[in-house]
């Protein structure tokens, strides 16, 4: 996988060598995973946490665990806690939108004053699909069938080259620690739904249907 990854960062996200990248690091299989991969292709890297406060003690369990790890390795962290729930309510908005937006715009103020050269987020082969299958099933333009994008602006994805199940093994298997957030397995939000019940029934009809997915978005 280190392979892949490292090929990924050079090809798809434009490293040149020499930056440094911070990495939004929610505690996760994904971001840990991406975490392991930075410090083992040796790439200069910090650890960004949101604490995010919408799942009490489960919320404050993610972020330990990430000051342990960054701890652990001497890496740089940077970690901020939000009301999320109350900025919403003032907001009228939903908790998923204002937590995007806080969140990017924190790592964008911590790249800039910390002088980091690129954030990346562990988004992978099924966010991509997800997000297709989702922005299609609400109506959309052509733009809204292009997936995630490996790099945007600062912002880079290194992890889109690989499914989540393929990220999942090789972090049991080297020992990778991580903490799974159960509100992925409620229904109540509509990517929850079409991830635990509209995908494993397309891939009934497509065992590789994340690839297939990703390779309709870039042909898009």
């Amino acid at each position: 996988m280190l392979e892949a990854f490292n090929k990924f960062l050079f090809e798809k996200c434009g490293l040149r060598g020499g930056e440094r990248v911070l990495l939004a690091v929610s505690g996760g299989v994904d971001s840990m995973a991406m975490a392991h991969l930075f410090r083992m292709a040796g790439i200069a890297h910090g650890i960004a946490h949101c604490n995010f406060q919408l799942r009490g003690e489960a919320s404050d369990k993610d972020e330990e665990l990430v000051r342990e790890y960054a701890g652990m390795h001497h890496i740089s962290l940077h970690c901020v806690a939000f009301p999320t729930q109350s900025i919403a309510e003032q907001e009228k908005e939903s908790v998923q939108v204002i937590a995007r937006r806080l969140r990017y715009e924190w790592l964008e103020k911590i790249r800039r004053e910390e002088g980091y050269d690129l954030i990346a987020t562990a988004h992978h082969m099924d966010d991509t699909a997800e997000t297709v299958l989702y922005n299609l099933s609400k109506g959309c333009g052509i733009r809204g069938l292009h997936g995630i994008a490996e790099r945007r602006g600062h912002i880079i994805r290194p992890m889109l080259f690989s499914t989540k199940a393929e990220i999942e093994q090789p972090a049991a298997s080297q020992g990778i620690a991580w903490r799974d957030d159960a509100s992925n397995t409620e229904t109540y939000y509509a990517r929850n739904k079409i991830r635990l019940l509209a995908i494993p029934a397309l891939r009934e009809i497509n065992p590789q249907w994340e690839r297939a997915m990703v390779a309709n978005a870039q042909r898009f």
